[in-house]
């Protein structure tokens, strides 16, 4: 099944620790987010805090991109995130991949 990269990451005014609604958010997520996560059949291998920062590093198994997409907006996290959304390839892959390719220098 694909992997997908996704960070997501608020202004320090959306923060959990800083904005009382969006604290008691950040601690039903846990709670909240398992049954999208079945729904969409998305997996989360790891998900790290990109430490001082206000951002997630989030590392996900998925049938497909629109899964992961679609787990970000119905669990709500689009409302106090901006995310960047990556496609993920094996090293293998992408090495076969620049191998076809002529040199543009």
């Amino acid at each position: 099944m694909p992997k997908y990269v996704v960070i997501s990451n608020h202004p320090p005014e959306s923060c959990p620790s800083a904005n009382k609604v969006l604290k008691a958010k950040n601690e039903s997520l846990e709670k909240d987010l398992g049954p999208f996560l079945k729904k969409f059949k998305v997996t989360p291998d790891a998900i790290f805090h990109l430490d001082p920062g206000h951002k997630v590093l989030w590392l996900l198994t998925a049938p497909n991109a629109e899964a992961v997409r679609d787990l970000i907006y119905a669990s709500g996290l689009a409302q106090w995130n901006d995310f960047e959304f990556y496609m993920t390839s094996s090293m293998d892959e992408v090495t076969s991949w620049v191998e076809h390719l002529k040199p543009v220098w």
